[in-house]
């Protein structure tokens, strides 16, 4: 069973989501906002990012299509996973971790990049 591309970025996110909100929902009770920063970027770039991905996606079914979508959508997976792992190391006094935390961000920064050229190209290809 192969699941749609904009299916794979909504499920991710909704993934995503689902751990924020559990880190979350510990944080609150504990009153430990150690990990806050890992919770807001599990939110708004695993969660936001990734659905806002898979709904334009689904409505632009041409760029979906193209294999560029495909490879965007693992960039972000495991820019994301790199980068949530890092900071939540970094966060909990792994200094070691320093370099995983900038691997995912400069990863998920090339995965918006590789967005931003596949919104570009929708925007001016000939109807």
């Amino acid at each position: 069973m192969s699941i749609p591309l904009a299916y794979r970025f909504m499920l991710a996110g909704v993934l995503f989501v689902v751990i924020g909100m559990l880190l979350g929902l510990y944080m609150g009770p504990t009153q430990d906002a150690t990990l806050a920063p890992v919770h807001a970027h599990l939110n708004l770039l695993g969660w936001a990012t990734m659905m806002l991905f898979g709904l334009y996606y689904r409505s632009d079914a041409a760029s979906a299509a193209r294999p560029l979508a495909n490879w965007q959508f693992w960039i972000a997976f495991v820019g994301m996973i790199l980068f949530a792992v890092g900071l939540t190391a970094l966060q909990l006094g792994s200094q070691g971790f320093e370099f995983v935390v900038i691997v995912g961000a400069v990863i998920s920064l090339i995965s918006m990049l590789i967005f931003a050229w596949t919104v570009w190209q929708a925007a001016t290809r000939s109807t």
